[in-house]
């Protein structure tokens, strides 16, 4: 089905947003396999890039059903045989008016704002682009040394004018060569997060509910000691960080429940998605001394409210969402797309079509 890509000219809808530059999106487009007839543009979303927090939230929380798109859409890909996206949700209705639709591909890893079930039922593939896991990893084990080496806590008393070497967690404060990691959740960002932790000496431990220790070795992560039992991990992470994808059932997932089964001088990273931390949770976790401290790069509300708790507490290391925000990770994620296309056409790599088992590509 896909070589019908490569053959006749095709119809192509590109939508971009503030963050992903249309002619960087047409440019790479250019580069595929795929025979590129007609390209039709469109832009979507808020037109500045700190109003764009809140929108991926809502569009995160509310799915592609819960966020329309404008008219046009709906008549630009009515014969369109191929849309090229970055984050504009894509509803089974907008599916449905795509009468020659034959791919869908995203910019992005998450795909909350596509209806996957919809272009599955009418056998259109969905591909994705793993453009920033190694740039969130990086990120998560910068959160991890800063947060239990109080490095931003160092530098703001340091700024005020006092020199201390007294902080809260004096007591236990350890290498992390030295600490057991937790990792829940074992995708493209826990794997390569795993991958580096364990290059730096680091006893990594890990709960994923689909991978096995056989995928593990394949991946050259065979010193990871996977687990099913997540109060295992938890009683036993001297770091526990969470790497899951935000979709209906991990919504509001990680609660007191889970913090409760942490040691009190346990740390908890949040770099992944905020709808999966119930953050009331955390905050009362925090304020009575249930773990010792969190490092958090997405949150409940963004941007953070100013009167948040969490920003009076000297045990919480805050970032405003930066974790992937590189510019070979966002930037020019449609380079790294046009990659993973032209070996699925070339290569039959199906690694990155989403739906791959539940559509027939033949």
């Amino acid at each position: 089905m896909l070589k019908q890509l490569t053959e006749r000219p095709q119809k192509v809808l590109v939508i971009n947003d503030v963050n992903v530059d249309i002619d960087v999106m047409t440019q790479a487009l250019k580069k595929t396999k795929i025979n590129v007839g007609e390209i039709r543009t469109l832009f979507f979303g808020p037109k500045e890039k700190s109003e764009f927090a809140s929108f991926q939230l809502d569009l995160e929380r509310h799915g592609p059903e819960g966020v329309e798109v404008p008219k046009e859409a709906y008549e630009l890909i009515e014969d369109a045989d191929v849309l090229m996206i970055h984050f504009c949700p894509i509803s089974s209705k907008l599916i449905e008016a795509g009468k020659n639709l034959k791919l869908i591909m995203t910019n992005r890893g998450g795909v909350e704002h596509i209806n996957v079930a919809a272009a599955s039922a009418r056998n259109i593939p969905v591909v994705n682009c793993i453009r920033n896991a190694d740039a969130v990893a990086e990120f998560t084990i910068g959160l991890m040394i800063d947060l239990t080496r109080d490095i931003t806590l160092s530098h703001n008393y340091v700024h005020k004018g006092i020199w201390t070497r007294d902080y809260y967690n004096a007591s236990y404060q350890k290498t992390l060569g030295n600490s057991k990691v937790g990792l829940i959740g074992l995708g493209n960002v826990g794997c390569s997060l795993a991958k580096k932790l364990i290059g730096m000496g680091v006893e990594v431990i890990a709960y994923d509910e689909f991978t096995t220790k056989e995928d593990l070795i394949k991946k050259g992560l065979g010193e990871v000691e996977l687990t099913k039992d997540q109060d295992y991990l938890l009683s036993q992470s001297d770091i526990v960080s969470l790497h899951l994808r935000l979709v209906k059932e991990t919504e509001n997932w990680f609660t007191m429940k889970q913090f409760k089964k942490m040691k009190k001088e346990a740390y908890f990273i949040n770099s992944a998605r905020g709808g999966i931390l119930n953050y009331d949770d955390l905050r009362q976790a925090l304020k009575e001394g249930i773990i010792a401290g969190a490092a958090l790069d997405v949150f409940d509300a963004e941007p953070i409210r100013k009167d948040d708790p969490l920003l009076d507490m000297e045990n919480v290391l805050v970032a405003a969402h930066l974790a992937g925000s590189t510019v070979d990770s966002i930037a020019l994620s449609p380079f790294k797309l046009t990659k993973d296309i032209n070996e699925i056409l070339e290569k039959d790599i199906c690694d990155r079509i989403v739906n791959y088992k539940q559509i027939d590509i033949k």
